[in-house]
């Protein structure tokens, strides 16, 4: 047994105490990584190579120190050069330019990168080349170019290449290295062989001995176009050259000139010669020194006029619109302004490309056909009868929905309605009344077909009534039907579908006002149906529920009618009005009444005739375009220069007298 002597127990206790800790530390604190403890972290690739525009993926790995993948999602990506190369979150890179882009990954202390080339492909090589043309026939002196097109293997052209020209005989034929143009210096043959990487194509060059000089031209006459041309019409012009013996010359270079471009213009190398407004100009043909001139007069025709509530417009040539009156805040007037108050007295240009065929008219908002045949409307659009499917007022021309286009169109108080190429009728706005003819009462912000499966030749819309003429000249209504509208007693106060207009009649055109409606029968005689007083032209004063003659005998060419009052052109060209005189809405020379057809004062033959209609305000004016189409006429009331003359006249005044447009009648 061993003894502990007393100075060796103290030594003794100390050694288990240390041997004791040892044990604690190792048991309680261990040293060093552990598993499932990121320790390090891997790239995938670690080169990432990408065309500028494209797109890559980098995958991360996290290892523990025993080489095992720990899943962690709490890391980063970034780029050191985003200029060359962008990364998300996910991993993802997007080249952006040439270069390199370190991009990195952090997770923790740790991180990780790899290297992003961003490079452009190399260009396709040259695989073929030609050139065009490909043999030339030249006298000497003359320049004519030979043309090169380098295609890769694919065949597709290939642009930036060099491409080098040289000649086979300088001295006949010399080309420009660069550009390719061939001068002939002498008579003989020569090849032009292009050249660009390696790959070659020839072009075989004939020069020739100069011809004999031409004869000098002498004279220069300008023919090929009428006196009269209209604006925006184009028409070439032809000049014949000859020589002092008169023999014509061709093939000499004429240039042409205008007098005046503001009135027409010409290009100076055709002698396409195109109106711009009225005038006279003066064209000249010149070559060799000679000359010779023409005189034309452009004039301004126009098509059609229309007549709202308190404005009015008209289409001109080159299919213009031009508006004046009441622009009011709804902006009827189609230029653009709008406002409580705002109007002209003279013409404005309705705004915008769109060129018109066709204008119509009834209150507060315009619709015209544009040459494509589509749909566009501007001003009040309240219950969406501008039909671009929104409830807006529009200053301006807006297209109307629904991808339909029409050969004829017709504008109500508050709808629009349409009739396709195939003769289908489409109608859109306030439907209350039933005026949109699809079988309900509901209002439309887009073209609804209306029901029947009629094919229509001519269609009117009225305040609250649409009638039409069959291609088979049978009438039908639709919508309101109080004061005996729709021309059927059996119809009722209300149709929203139509309704055959009662007595047998063919009529091939019809018109809607307020209150009453007129047609004209195949033989020419008018009718007349609804509310009276005067507006039915019968000669009495009370209402009918089907068509009554209109008084006179009269045959006519166009009806249109109005608020209170009709008017139309008769077969011979004569304009006549009958209803409510007041404001001198009449033409007769004085504001009375005519309850039968009275003759318009101071016109002479005339082409259309319109009477205004209402939505709100008073529809006391009427308006006539000439048989030649060269001047526009109105009269009646002008408080807020409806008559387009160039100022307004006191409500008060009535101007029973017609009186021209401003600016819309021929020069001296």
């Amino acid at each position: 047994m061993m003894r502990t002597t007393p100075r060796a127990a103290p030594a003794l206790a100390l050694s288990c105490l240390l041997v004791a800790l040892a044990a604690c530390q190792r048991d309680d604190f261990p040293e060093g990584p552990q598993p499932g403890q990121v320790v390090a972290v891997r790239v995938a690739p670690d080169t990432l190579r990408l065309q500028p525009g494209a797109a890559g993926t980098l995958a991360a790995r996290f290892l523990d120190v025993t080489g095992a993948e720990v899943a962690v999602t709490a890391f980063a990506w970034s780029s050191a050069d985003t200029a060359v190369a962008t990364v998300d979150q996910t991993g993802r890179v997007t080249a952006r330019a040439a270069g390199s882009a370190r991009v990195s990954v952090r997770f923790g202390a740790s991180s990780a990168d790899a290297e992003v080339i961003v490079a452009a492909p190399a260009p396709a090589p040259v695989a073929t080349l030609t050139v065009a043309p490909t043999t030339l026939a030249l006298r000497v002196g003359d320049t004519a170019a030979v043309t090169a097109l380098p295609r890769d293997a694919q065949g597709t052209p290939l642009t930036g290449r060099v491409v080098r020209f040289a000649s086979s005989a300088p001295a006949l034929a010399r080309v420009a290295r660069a550009s390719g143009v061939v001068r002939a210096a002498a008579a003989g043959a020569a090849t032009i062989t292009a050249t660009s990487e390696g790959r070659s194509a020839e072009a075989a060059v004939t020069v020739t001995a100069p011809a004999a000089a031409p004869a000098p031209v002498r004279t220069v006459t300008v023919a090929g176009a009428l006196d009269t041309l209209e604006a925006f019409d184009v028409v070439r012009l032809r000049a014949t050259l000859r020589d002092s013996a008169g023999a014509e010359l061709a093939d000499r270079a004429v240039r042409w000139t205008s007098s005046d471009p503001a009135v027409a213009t010409v290009d100076a190398e055709t002698g396409m010669l195109t109106g711009v407004d009225r005038g006279t100009v003066t064209v000249t043909a010149t070559s060799e020194g000679r000359t010779g001139t023409a005189s034309r007069v452009v004039v301004i025709r126009y098509r059609s006029v229309v007549a709202g509530t308190m404005h009015a417009c008209d289409l001109a040539s080159g299919g213009i619109a031009w508006c004046w009156g009441l622009a009011g805040r709804e902006g009827r007037l189609g230029d653009g302004r709008g406002g409580d108050g705002m109007s002209s007295a003279a013409p404005v240009r309705v705004a915008g490309a769109v060129r018109f065929t066709q204008l119509a008219a009834f209150a507060r908002h315009t619709c015209g056909l544009a040459t494509d045949g589509r749909a566009w409307c501007w001003g009040y659009n309240g219950w969406g009868q501008l039909g671009d499917g929104a409830g807006a007022d529009r200053p301006t021309p807006v297209a109307v929905g629904g991808g339909l286009t029409f050969r004829a169109i017709a504008v109500g108080a508050e709808h629009s309605c349409g009739v396709t190429a195939e003769g289908r009728a489409h109608c859109w706005g306030n439907g209350a009344s039933g005026q949109l003819g699809g079988g309900t009462t509901a209002s439309r912000a887009a073209p609804q077909e209306v029901a029947g499966g009629l094919t229509f030749a001519a269609l009117s819309a009225g305040s609250f009534t649409t009638c039409a003429a069959t291609t088979a000249n049978a009438a039908y209504c639709w919508g309101n039907g109080t004061q005996g509208l729709l021309g059927n007693p059996a119809s009722g106060a209300l149709a929203s579908s139509p309704q055959p207009v009662a007595g047998g009649i063919a009529f091939r055109a019809v018109s809607v006002g307020n209150v009453h409606a007129c047609g004209i029968a195949a033989d020419g005689r008018a009718h007349c149906w609804g509310s009276n007083a005067g507006r039915l032209g019968d000669g009495g004063g009370d209402d009918a529920a089907t068509p009554r003659a209109v008084a006179g005998g009269l045959t006519w060419r166009a009806l249109s009618a109005g608020y209170v009052h009709s008017c139309g052109v008769t077969t011979a060209g004569e304009a006549w009005c009958w209803g409510n005189g007041g404001d001198g809405r009449l033409g007769t020379g004085d504001a009375s009444p005519r309850p039968q057809p009275a003759r318009v004062q101071g016109l002479g033959r005339v082409q259309e005739v319109v009477a205004a209609g209402v939505g709100t305000g008073q529809g006391g004016h009427s308006c006539a375009i000439a048989e030649d189409r060269l001047t526009t006429w109105c009269w009646g009331l002008n408080d807020v220069g409806q008559l387009g003359v160039g100022a307004a006249t006191p409500a008060d005044t009535p101007n029973p007298t017609p009186r021209v447009v401003q600016g819309q009648r021929p020069l001296p």
